[in-house]
């Protein structure tokens, strides 16, 4: 976006002109435009406060400083307004953006400087006059505005609840927080969906080094597909009315179906991972955790050999299942 004569603006639309170039318009028209864009755009912004969990783009807190940035640097002499549109419009654009979105609930400190700074910047474009000459003193006064509020703002960002979650062994982090299911075979999604909600928990809770839940849901995710084992083995035989893992070894054991080795890895499981982990004294480390997601994985994948791809009517754990 540039300036044009008599206060239009030139806006580089992507694919609005086939021959390249922009579109000039009116100083008032691209207001409106683009003050309805920054709107939607919070809009969508306010939906992500509806997550407990939420990926700051650092790349957004720095171009926000770059955008603001262009207050400081105004020189302090008489200056048409139109010689220091962008700057103004830039800088409101981005205050707005920032306190309306979800950082802007816990930016409280800056609040009354961030507003007054605003109703400045909005008095020169109510009645946008490109000609008006804005003296140098009404600069200076607005420049004193802006380093009220980047002091306040640099304060409460210093104090945000913003953490950096760390790599756990070989785990991509991006994929714990993410695709937790990209831990266990690629197959159990569509042969035990139902495991899908535990498998991305346990992944989660590593990521957050909540490693004693990180080894319930893995072990949650592990009787699922036993479950269903159990079932594809005995040819449908009733599954036992008490579900854990203990009483399916003892029901496949019994009907002398399932593979001996998955057998024997199940109750290796059993005896020195899942059973001990029910006791409040029990607490597992991330090592253990990492362990316990290891061994599962590969009896998992045993069992999942042998199992059929699950009906599209299957009713998974989870509504958020639904996400691909």
């Amino acid at each position: 976006m540039v300036r044009g004569p008599q206060g239009d603006i030139t806006l580089d639309i992507p694919g609005h002109n086939r021959y390249g170039g922009g579109v000039t318009m009116s100083a008032a028209p691209v207001l409106a435009f683009l003050s309805k864009a920054h709107t939607a755009d919070a809009n969508v912004r306010r939906l992500a406060e509806r997550s407990p969990m939420i990926r700051i783009s650092l790349s957004y807190v720095y171009n926000y400083a770059q955008q603001i940035e262009g207050l400081a640097a105004l020189p302090v002499k008489d200056r048409k307004l139109d010689e220091i549109f962008i700057e103004l419009f830039n800088a409101k654009l981005a205050i707005d953006a920032m306190h309306s979105s979800m950082f802007g609930p816990y930016l409280v400190t800056s609040y009354q400087s961030h507003k007054t700074l605003i109703d400045a910047l909005n008095s020169y474009f109510e009645k946008y006059d490109p000609a008006k000459v804005l003296p140098a003193y009404e600069i200076a006064t607005l420049k004193q505005l802006f380093e009220q509020y980047r002091i306040a703002f640099l304060a409460e960002v210093g104090v945000l609840n913003a953490y950096f979650v760390t790599q756990k062994a070989g785990f991509d982090t991006r994929s714990l927080l993410l695709w937790g299911e990209n831990c266990f075979p690629a197959d159990l999604k569509a042969k035990v969906p139902e495991a899908l909600y535990d498998a991305r928990e346990a992944a989660k809770c590593l990521a957050y080094e909540q490693a004693t839940a990180c080894g319930f849901h893995v072990f949650r995710a592990l009787e699922s597909v036993l479950r269903r084992y159990h079932s594809a083995v005995t040819g449908g035989v009733a599954p036992p009315k008490v579900r854990n893992i203990g009483v399916y070894i003892d029901s496949l054991r019994r009907t002398k179906k399932g593979n001996l080795k998955i057998l024997a890895s199940l109750t290796q499981i059993k005896d020195l991972h899942r059973n001990p982990l029910i006791h409040p004294e029990a607490v597992f480390s991330v090592e253990d955790a990492i362990g316990a997601l290891g061994i599962v994985r590969s009896v998992m994948a045993a069992m999942l050999d042998v199992l059929p791809v699950a009906p599209a009517t299957t009713i998974t754990a989870s509504p958020l299942l639904a996400n691909p």
